[in-house]
């Protein structure tokens, strides 16, 4: 009753933005129909919802950060892998130069307009200090040789915080950043406070839009998208126990 009461509220206070809704495709281990209107019934009130059974497919319209959906999908005991985010899009692993920080997470922009200014930044940092105000910067280049320290100079900022779990929920929208110029720059998560320093940090690359991504299986090494989240991103230990 309290997870339904705060998923409306949340959704009330971001209709307020209709600009910030975009389409976000999930593959779904979906069985029938009944499993169909399980994840339906799940995901009303959050936008506009549409469930392909025989590919597996949940498109959602929503102003709701993309990891709040993938819970609601969840919570009725299928498992869900983002595969498709908006349209023009953009993607970047912060993951690097925080050996220190432990910080990790995802970010994702979004283009309003195709190769136009206006982007939804939608994404989740771990490893942050609770409750604490962070930045979200872009900076010019995507050079990680020397970590975090050799990105150039900060292109765009952004206002970010962590909740008590030390988590940062991100969802806004940003009329500076066009995706189409980020492409081979970077993210850089840094705390807010006169000497910024860079916790952890990861290239901008191309993302799939909707219908863009039916993969099921990676060739490369067998690894399929229900068994990804569990599996580091590379090395060996991601082979272990793959179905091929």
């Amino acid at each position: 009753m309290f997870f339904d009461f705060l998923k409306h509220l949340i959704f009330k206070q971001q209709k307020m933005t209709d600009r910030e809704s975009i389409k976000i495709e999930f593959a779904v281990q979906i069985s029938g129909p009944k499993c169909a209107d399980k994840v339906r019934t799940a995901l009303d009130g959050i936008g506009s919802v549409d469930i392909d059974v025989a590919k597996g497919s949940v498109l959602v319209e929503t102003a709701l950060p993309w990891i709040e959906v993938q819970r609601l999908i969840e919570d009725t005991g299928r498992r869900a892998v983002l595969s498709g985010f908006g349209g023009q899009s953009a993607v970047a692993m912060v993951d690097h130069g925080n050996e220190t920080s432990k910080v990790r997470g995802v970010v994702r922009f979004c283009a309003l307009r195709a190769n136009e200014k206006g982007a939804v930044v939608d994404g989740v940092i771990d490893g942050l200090e609770e409750s604490r105000p962070y930045k979200l910067n872009v900076h010019e280049c995507g050079d990680i040789s020397e970590g975090c320290a050799s990105v150039g100079d900060v292109y765009d900022s952004s206002d970010i915080e962590s909740d008590e779990n030390g988590r940062a929920t991100i969802r806004l929208v940003n009329d500076r950043l066009a995706v189409c110029d980020l492409i081979g720059r970077s993210v850089v998560i840094t705390e807010a406070v006169e000497d910024d320093r860079r916790l952890a940090c990861g290239i901008i690359a191309r993302s799939a839009g909707i219908f863009e991504n039916y993969k099921k299986i990676c060739a490369c090494d067998g690894v399929t998208i229900w068994d990804e989240r569990e599996k580091p991103l590379a090395g060996s230990k991601r082979r272990e126990n793959a179905q091929l």
